[in-house]
């Protein structure tokens, strides 16, 4: 049977908003993957709230941050809870001041189990390590859900991007256990000189220094 020509445009009218919402991905991903391979170090300040079903309230966080790619980073965490986490390139260290406690893992192997930060870490492209899909698309902004490929099990990564310089303005990092990790960025400065002494970390004396036992 010959279709109708009224049925034959209900189904391109259908059909274009799917093919509009994939033209709108391949922009934000391409343009997202654009500023990720053109930033060489990256400082700013970030605010964290992690919220879950195992927590009365949201934990509340602030501080600094830098990147150096590939792999190198550093998270100075303010008072009242200090933190340090870096990265040197080959170990991940987190400096638990309060605790007089270090834990000490291999870089690569402590975001194996971590995938989606590794995209913020500097150490994943957005299309080959995640499926990718297009949660929103604001006036403003894109809001991109990142799935690891390798193992979705693990988490996701939703990020919201600004459209005028795909600036990611804030991360969501969901885990299986219904965790949420909000992370949002300010104050960004792109490729600026960094200090090489940021990302090298010796435990102080009296310091216990802690290997997982995954390690």
């Amino acid at each position: 049977m010959r279709a109708s020509l009224p049925f034959v445009l209900g189904l391109a009218l259908a059909a274009a908003p799917a093919l509009a919402a994939d033209d709108v991905l391949k922009q934000a991903l391409g343009r997202l993957q654009s500023r990720y391979e053109t930033t060489r170090t990256l400082t700013a300040d970030f605010r964290q709230s992690v919220e879950s079903p195992t927590l009365a309230s949201p934990l509340e966080s602030h501080g600094t941050l830098a990147f150096e790619k590939p792999n190198r980073m550093r998270w100075d965490y303010a008072a009242p809870d200090p933190q340090l986490i870096v990265g040197d390139g080959e170990t991940l260290w987190i400096y638990q001041p309060a605790d007089k406690q270090v834990i000490k893992a291999p870089l690569a192997q402590a975001f194996q189990a971590q995938t989606p930060v590794s995209f913020l870490a500097g150490l994943g492209r957005v299309e080959r390590d995640f499926q990718a899909s297009l949660e929103r698309d604001e006036p403003a902004r894109w809001v991109l859900r990142l799935v690891p490929r390798k193992d979705a099990s693990i988490g996701a990564l939703t990020l919201v991007v600004r459209k005028a310089d795909a600036t990611v303005e804030e991360a969501r990092i969901t885990d299986p256990l219904g965790t949420t990790t909000r992370i949002a960025f300010a104050n960004e400065r792109r490729n600026v000189p960094l200090d090489a002494a940021l990302f090298r970390f010796t435990p102080p004396p009296g310091v216990d220094v802690v290997r997982p036992p995954a390690y």
